[in-house]
């Protein structure tokens, strides 16, 4: 198997006993064949390490596959960045352990960078599963030209500053480029913003219309979180990411942009009074020269520390 020919799945697992079985099998059956499989234990507290011992040894002759089992959890970013540095296939997927691929994921998406060599990764659709059971389509019908067309304008980056339109657990990466930059920002305690905004920046990217995997959205996961009373682990993160975005913007469209990121953030961080954060958002927006009523008024929450935070888990 030649190296240019094959995909790399790299699943990370963290107390993922519900699920992992599921995103590994759905591994497995994929229709492309030249792909391997490396799964990461955490350091999982419940019976994730087991299943996957148990999966590896009835399965590790249908594919290629290391598992690797750590006792102690590492930050995501850092952990991923290791496992990244052996691989040495063209194309890299990060599958988590709670979500799976649909059977032709890996082939369309690769059929897709084929058509575009220089892209540095694609992205399709998803299915979002909630924790009662009830789907929903990532993307609407309108979406898909509204997409094709911001990628074919060069505008994708600043539309991905305004809100985010990649769903992360779709994207197959060109692993050069992915090396390239440096893989996941390591001082990040999430990873997709980020490595999406800094590819759209210097690279094409490329979209598939097919419905690729299902993400599963329920309380453990980090997203679910982002915005936690008091103590969010995404919003310094988010921040540093704002902060690495006006670094990296070069119109004063690009700016507009994360004028509006910057407001929808600093809103949620005072909610959920989260305020030492807030207090970097609005430093950020005065760099940026930003103005208006609403910017104001949130200055003047975080001058008085309002806390209505018992509102806002209410209200979320």
């Amino acid at each position: 198997m030649k190296s240019n020919d094959r995909v790399t799945v790299v699943c990370i697992a963290f107390n993922h006993e519900k699920w992992i079985e599921k995103a590994l099998v759905s591994v497995l059956l994929q229709d492309y064949r030249h792909k391997e499989l490396i799964i990461v234990d955490n350091g999982s507290k419940d019976q994730t390490s087991f299943i996957i011992k148990e999966w590896v040894g009835n399965n590790d002759d249908k594919l290629p596959v290391k598992a690797i089992y750590k006792s102690v959890s590492d930050p995501y970013c850092q952990l991923f960045n290791e496992i990244l540095n052996q691989v040495d296939s063209q194309f890299v997927v990060d599958l988590s352990g709670d979500d799976f691929l649909y059977a032709n994921h890996l082939l369309l998406s690769i059929e897709k960078l084929h058509q575009i060599p220089d892209a540095a990764f694609v992205f399709s659709d998803a299915v979002i599963l909630d924790e009662y059971g009830q789907e929903s389509i990532f993307y609407k019908p309108a979406d898909y030209k509204d997409l094709e067309e911001k990628i074919s304008t060069d505008k994708l980056y600043e539309t991905l500053i305004r809100r985010s339109c990649i769903s992360a657990p779709t994207m197959v990466f060109e692993t050069a480029i992915l090396k390239q930059v440096g893989g996941y920002d390591a001082t990040l305690s999430y990873e997709d913003f980020d490595i999406q905004l800094r590819l759209a920046r210097s690279y094409r990217v490329a979209f598939s219309t097919h419905i690729g995997v299902l993400k599963r959205k329920h309380g453990d996961s980090l997203s679910a979180n982002q915005y936690r009373r008091y103590r969010s682990q995404m919003l310094p993160s988010t921040l540093r990411i704002c902060e690495k975005i006006k670094e990296m913007n070069k119109s004063a469209e690009e700016n507009d942009a994360l004028s509006e990121r910057i407001i929808y953030e600093l809103k949620h961080a005072l909610w959920s009074a989260n305020f030492q954060v807030a207090k970097g958002f609005v430093k950020l927006a005065k760099e940026i020269n930003m103005k208006g009523v609403e910017f104001s008024l949130y200055k003047l929450w975080l001058f008085f520390r309002l806390d209505i935070s018992w509102l806002y888990v209410k209200l979320t």
